[in-house]
């Protein structure tokens, strides 16, 4: 989320994940994340999971910038494009 935040759209290009800690269910938990990177098309991301106090997970990614053409391209991208609209639209109610 963090990589598509920064810059619009980005898909995963690589992730590694530690778990460190089994969690239990219905547990509050905290991810931090943060670039911790940028080059052309490419952005670094590292993130932690804890549970207030316990690392429970880290993970280290790459994402890749993709232009929002490559997705309106096809079909499916278009339909997708075309129900956002619709929902930003504002209603005549």
């Amino acid at each position: 989320m963090l990589a598509t935040w920064y810059r619009f759209p980005a898909v995963t290009a690589r992730i590694f994940v530690r778990y460190r800690r089994p969690v239990a269910i219905n547990t509050e938990l905290l991810v931090r994340a943060r670039v911790t990177g940028s080059r052309g098309r490419r952005i670094r991301v590292e993130a932690e999971l804890t549970d207030g106090t316990e690392r429970l997970a880290e993970a280290r990614a790459a994402f890749l910038h993709v232009p929002l053409e490559h997705f309106l391209a096809t079909p499916e991208g278009r339909a997708a494009g075309e129900a956002w609209r619709r929902r930003l639209e504002p209603s005549d109610e």
